[in-house]
């Protein structure tokens, strides 16, 4: 299957990401946690994005494709080869979100839902730390805030946002979802993230799983994209003042 993408309101922010921005959600969505291609990854199989391989802007001219196969990712296969294109982002926020456990309003901008799927990913990661990681975080995120609540609304809004998660996923999550969402679940069997210990293990507990290889690509990638857009945000902002 080629990747196609399908014009999509909440990726277009894309085009105004760095080549390294651009190139981590790529990898991400090519490349396992052990650097090995995904078999199921269409965008290796592009002719034009493996031409322009070591270009230095090989991800930014290619954003639509990135995006293209971040929505393959997001829809069901058969799905996907039935209609020609994956699924639009806010339907696979929202799918994510809902397997972490949050309620979403349809009502609710795409970015209010993203900063509601964070500062849940966060307070679930911490109630799984110890002291010791707790600082180690902060001391990460340069924030020297105690409490969680108090330093959860300067961190959604830091420019180390996207580092915190990234420190928080690790390789924690992928390791959770692929030892136990491997195997697709038919019905309402749930994933549990109880005893597997670390500070992730809260935050993805209760996740169903459709699919184990569709979600240990969605869950980070909607994460890390959920942060790049307060980035690109924020960076508008200051060029505007």
């Amino acid at each position: 299957m080629k990747v196609t993408y399908l014009n999509d309101e909440d990726l277009v922010f894309f085009q105004h990401c760095s080549e390294e921005q651009l190139a981590k959600i790529a990898q991400l969505l090519t490349h396992n946690e052990k650097g090995k291609r995904r078999l199921s990854s269409t965008l290796l199989h592009n002719e034009l994005y493996m031409s322009m391989d070591g270009h230095p802007e090989q991800h930014r001219r290619n954003w639509q494709l990135i995006a293209g196969e971040f929505q393959h990712f997001g829809g069901d296969s058969i799905a996907n080869q039935i209609r020609g294109h994956g699924k639009l982002y806010r339907e696979i926020l929202r799918d994510v979100a809902k397997r972490l456990g949050l309620k979403t309003d349809k009502a609710m901008p795409t970015p209010a839902i993203e900063k509601l799927l964070l500062e849940h990913f966060v307070r679930s990661a911490w109630k799984r730390m110890t002291d010791e990681q707790k600082v180690r975080f902060r001391t990460f995120v340069e924030l020297k805030v105690m409490e969680l609540e108090t330093m959860l609304p300067h961190l959604i809004d830091h420019h180390r946002l996207d580092h915190g998660i990234e420190h928080l996923l690790g390789f924690q999550l992928s390791h959770i979802l692929h030892k136990h969402a491997a195997v697709s679940i038919i019905g309402h069997g749930m994933v549990r993230g109880a005893g597997l210990g670390g500070p992730v293990g809260a935050a993805v507990n209760g996740v169903k799983a459709v699919s184990g290889s569709a979600y240990r690509v969605t869950i980070p990638a909607v994460l890390r994209i959920a942060c790049l857009r307060r980035i690109i945000a924020r960076s508008a902002l200051q060029h505007a003042d």
